[in-house]
């Protein structure tokens, strides 16, 4: 069967952004200029209508969808409204976090209403935040906090659902909220919070971003609604924002310092990491660094993205960074001057630990007219890592393709990919209810017979996880990691029927591992866990189980089992491993070892040195 091109990413757009954090400026080839666009009601019309046409599920609680409609709707004013059902506003308290229990009005637009929308005091609630960020100030969750607050969530969100079957919530009353809003527009179109969005010292939005609120926004809010009822991974979106998110995998300059950052907002500003090479190493910065102000000015509360904007600038620029460092009794004024930081989809070298082991990191399955393809890179790569490696007069002994952090992109780059490391045999499967699988399976000349292992963490999704899938099935490669996030839904990509100014992502099938087994929810088990955290502990991980109204995992009685002697592995490992020594002696090191791949190196040696 031809294969059609399905995007089965996380997210269609942050698979193809850059990490969290990174200092970079936008690609320096130019924009293309914005395009006067509009999303009308017909527009919503039509996303319904393809909804109906090429959702996997035909049997969708349609009432339930034009609830969550009307609340994406008002809550996408700058003035944001609440929806709740009349009852459980009545008895909130019961649900929801006190400080959550902000004041305000509620009101109904029909006095026969069973649904009430909530207008909060936003000058209360501005005090309510400032006080809220100022008591969590660098407060750190604990895994169990965090657990307690999504169960927290999902139990709130069931209780509302629950509310609302009781309630004859339908389309009219959907369209009754909409036209509501359109005679109120004015009302509402004024931005609230100001205090907490346009923080002392923050970046003020550029005027050609600025854009006045219409009912564009509103009717857009509403279609996304409309398909959050779904499950997490359908959405619609500007085509622009798609084109501009390919821009930066395949145009990889960038200019900046360098650097990987977390935090923002209540907690401290953190250099996770800064890149080899980059400015912010030659200027003496270290990971672990604690970034306290930018050029002078203090970013305390500052979100992590304005952090960014205010460091990131032009080639041959300075920035100076106030730091404070562990050991340090005062902080460091640290100037960096600016250059250009080069990025790419995908990274190869010989391991500096072992120049016999070849490394290949891809960062995302994608592709764009014009550009060489993420399979045929990672064979250019191979190929150049056998000659150096020749070269050297130490031929390769095995390969590491690092599959870590990949959300995903195009199924049949995924085929392709798995394709080149399996021999033969079924690669994956999708399925439509009431129709015969589509199944995949290995056709090419495998291009390496070097022993294969494959890094996996809880953000490899989607298509990383039909590679690793596939790869363990069969034998071919060990998998090392962390389970990874377990989204086995397939999504379509399209123009918006009426609209090509948008793009519609939409699920309509679901993949299985070769063994018959949906990874949904489940994810892909590593042969091997390994630590990819400093002290090798597994803290909780953010994955599609936490997600709310996901597609549920179907159960499957068959096992899985390795094809390698894990065993044997694990206890070459234990015996000769050097990982622990190596870590405790580049502990101080200003760019952190890479805790997951120094670990893995032992167990590369045990399987190359076990039976």
């Amino acid at each position: 069967m031809k294969r059609i091109l399905y995007l089965i990413s996380l997210s269609a757009i942050l698979c193809l952004t850059l990490p969290a954090g990174f200092i970079s400026c936008e690609p320096e080839a130019k924009k293309a200029p914005k395009r006067i666009t509009n999303f009308t009601y017909q527009d919503f019309e039509n996303v319904v209508q393809a909804v109906d046409k090429y959702y996997i599920d035909k049997n969708i609680n349609k009432d339930r969808a034009f609830i969550d409609a009307a609340g994406f709707a008002t809550l996408s004013m700058p003035h944001p409204l609440y929806l709740y059902p009349e009852s459980y506003f009545n008895e909130r308290e019961k649900y929801d976090d006190k400080e959550e229990l902000f004041p305000g009005k509620a009101f109904k637009i029909s006095p026969s209403d069973k649904f009430v929308l909530f207008d909060p005091d936003y000058v209360q609630v501005e005090k309510i935040q400032k006080e809220k960020i100022k008591k969590n100030e660098n407060k750190k969750l604990s895994d169990e906090e965090v657990k307690k607050l999504i169960e927290r969530e999902k139990l709130k969100k069931s209780v509302i659902t629950a509310k609302w079957e009781e309630i004859n919530f339908s389309k009219k009353d959907f369209d009754r909220i909409i036209a509501y809003l359109r005679d109120n527009l004015d009302t509402y179109k004024t931005p609230v919070l100001k205090g907490l969005i346009e923080l002392d010292g923050e970046v003020p939005e550029e005027e050609e971003d600025k854009k006045e609120f219409t009912m564009e926004q509103v009717f857009l809010g509403a279609a996304n609604g409309y398909l959050n009822s779904l499950d997490p991974h359908s959405n619609v979106f500007l085509k622009e924002i798609w084109e501009e998110s390919m821009a930066k995998i395949t145009d990889g300059s960038f200019e900046g310092i360098g650097a990987i950052l977390s935090g923002g907002g209540s907690r401290e500003v953190i250099v996770e990491n800064p890149l080899e090479g980059s400015p912010a190493v030659k200027a003496g910065i270290r990971s672990g660094d604690v970034i306290v102000a930018v050029d002078g000015k203090v970013i305390k509360n500052l979100s992590l993205d304005k952090v960014v904007k205010k460091i990131k600038g032009t080639k041959g620029t300075k920035v100076v960074l106030t730091l404070k460092r562990k050991g340090n009794t005062g902080n460091l004024d640290i100037e960096v001057i600016r250059d250009k930081i080069t990025i790419k989809n995908i990274t190869y070298h010989l391991l500096k630990e072992n120049p016999q082991i070849g490394y290949i990191k891809l960062t995302g399955f994608v592709k764009a007219p014009g550009e060489e393809s993420a399979d045929t890179l990672i064979v250019k790569g191979l190929r150049a890592l056998e000659e150096e490696a020749k070269n050297n007069n130490k031929p390769l002994k095995a390969v590491v393709l690092d599959l870590r952090n990949n959300a995903g992109g195009y199924l049949d780059l995924a085929i392709e990919i798995a394709d080149m490391f399996i021999e033969k045999g079924l690669i994956v499967s999708t399925r439509v209810p009431n129709r015969s699988p589509d199944e995949q399976y290995a056709n090419m000349k495998d291009i390496t017979n070097l022993p294969l292992v494959v890094l996996i963490n809880s953000k490899s999704a989607s298509a990383s996880e039909i590679v690793a899938s596939a790869i363990q099935h069969h034998g071919r490669g060990l998998i090392l990691g962390e389970r990874t996030f377990g989204k086995a839904t397939v999504q379509k990509l399209m123009d918006l029927p009426g609209n090509s100014d948008y793009l519609l992502k939409i699920t309509n099938s679901r993949y299985y591992s070769p063994s018959g087994k949906t990874i949904q929810v489940v994810g892909v088990s590593p042969d091997i866990e390994v630590s990819e955290e400093a002290d090798g502990s597994f803290p909780f991980r953010y994955r599609e189980e936490d997600m709310w109204n996901h597609l549920p995992k179907i159960p499957y009685d068959g096992v899985v089992k390795s094809k390698f002697n894990i065993e044997a592995i694990k206890d070459y490992a234990k015996k000769q491993g050097k990982a622990d020594t190596f870590l405790k002696q580049h502990a101080g090191d200003a760019i952190k070892p890479d805790y997951m791949l120094i670990r893995s190196l032992d167990y590369i040696e045990g399987l190359l040195n076990s039976k």
